[in-house]
């Protein structure tokens, strides 16, 4: 099999470095021959999160935006009209039918996705070479095994995290867009709400609180968590180290990054109701419980507790998933298979 990858964004290379480590890995072990082509320079898609691909003469497109929202549209629909296939992370059947023509026909849905690379990724070079601070690439750079962990025990009291962050709307970059400035501070608010109730109902089991930022500043500095548990090292074994996790929408809608993290490192899920389509049968019940108000997310966090078989039927639900559906390989293989055999 013969794959070009035609890297073109530069503000969304940290989305689309799981796919393109993907494929790295899949040609480092003879499954695929790789040509990748740099055609950021100029290049009108520099600010999508979107990977096109020649896939044995066909062009595939690998959308990893957050929802349907996109900086350049038409630049987006011209690249979506010429493909033959898109897979698409944020995939809604119903919001698909809002581009025309036969492009919600080309549609697939992807799946989960979150920040990871792999050795000889362009991308990680990249980062590397630009970083003055080479000890501050290295600490924040994450492969596939950097996650993964295997829960085996729960203990007499569990453990729960939620670790976030906050969107600023006085930010430069959404001035134009008073409809996303709204949904950024409904954001904020939902998370502030919860981890507040969730720091009150388990003050001994609970890690949470958001990362330091302006907005933080202003709207919940006692929320404000030190460097030492929001860093990435610190974030991945204190994860690593904790039985339950909770995940909240992220924006646009979006499945966050943070339960893709969750899935890879085989934990319970506690999270909003996803709003997008996951192949490969990611089921509420079996890989995750959902709540819609803080009140939900303790009572479900409570029935977990009560129960640690049920906590630890989840985490190995979730670890067998990664391992077929979400490892950065196995997630370019289920697509390549979906190529060849024409099934979603």
């Amino acid at each position: 099999m013969e794959v070009t990858v035609k890297l073109a964004t530069r503000e969304g290379a940290a989305h689309i470095s799981g796919i393109l480590a993907g494929f790295i890995l899949l040609a480092k072990r003879g499954e695929l021959t790789l040509l990748v082509q740099d055609e950021r320079q100029g290049s009108p898609l520099a600010r999508e999160a979107l990977l096109e691909t020649e896939i044995d003469g066909r062009t595939v497109v690998f959308d990893l935006m957050d929802g349907y929202f996109y900086n350049d549209p038409a630049a987006v629909l011209a690249l979506f009209r010429r493909a033959d296939v898109v897979f698409k992370r944020s995939f809604s059947a119903e919001k698909n039918r809002q581009f025309p023509g036969d492009i919600s026909a080309k549609l697939r849905p992807l799946g989960l996705n979150y920040y990871v690379t792999c050795p000889g990724s362009p991308l990680e070079a990249e980062r590397n070479a630009k970083s003055r601070l080479k000890q501050w690439a290295l600490s924040t750079r994450c492969y596939p095994q950097d996650f993964e962990a295997r829960l085996t025990r729960v203990r007499k009291k569990p453990r729960i995290l939620f670790l976030t962050r906050l969107w600023d709307p006085e930010e430069p970059a959404v001035q134009q867009y008073p409809e996303l400035q709204a949904e950024w501070r409904q954001v904020n608010a939902d998370r502030i709400e919860l981890l507040r109730r969730l720091q009150s109902a388990f003050p001994a089991q609970f890690t949470g609180g958001v990362s330091d930022n302006a907005c933080a500043r202003r709207l919940c500095p006692e929320l404000i968590l030190p460097d030492k548990l929001t860093g990435k090292r610190a974030y991945l074994h204190r994860m690593q180290h904790t039985e339950v996790c909770v995940a909240s929408t992220g924006l646009h809608g979006s499945t966050g990054w943070k339960l893709a993290e969750y899935v890879a490192a085989g934990r319970a899920i506690v999270t909003e109701p996803l709003r997008y389509t996951l192949p490969g049968g990611f089921e509420e019940g079996k890989n995750y419980k959902t709540y819609t108000s803080p009140a939900e997310c303790e009572e479900q966090l409570r029935q977990l507790l009560a129960d640690p078989a049920a906590i630890l039927a989840m985490a190995q639900h979730n670890a067998a998933y990664y391992q077929t559906w979400l490892r950065p390989e196995q997630q370019v293989r289920q697509a390549l298979r979906q190529l060849e055999t024409g099934e979603m």
